[in-house]
């Protein structure tokens, strides 16, 4: 199995251009730097990656709550 908290840290990073070091998994996606327009297309390019769909929620703020989500499917 893809390592997905790893995948996610990697895409944002990417898309930040920060290094993957820089982003916690606990920190909120506002706390990161992304707005709504960020995850969308984020989201997008994770479901491609990791071969799952993502269904977001309000209750889903940050790295940590994502990769729970997805696990679970």
């Amino acid at each position: 199995m893809k390592d997905v908290k790893g995948t996610i840290i990697r895409i944002i990073a990417e898309y930040l251009d920060k290094n993957e070091e820089e982003i916690s998994s606990s920190m909120t996606f506002t706390e990161i730097g992304l707005d709504s327009l960020d995850i969308m297309e984020l989201v997008m390019q994770m479901q491609e990656e990791l071969d799952c769909k993502i269904e977001l929620s309000q209750e889903i703020t940050t790295i940590d709550k994502l990769v729970e989500h997805i696990e679970k499917q």
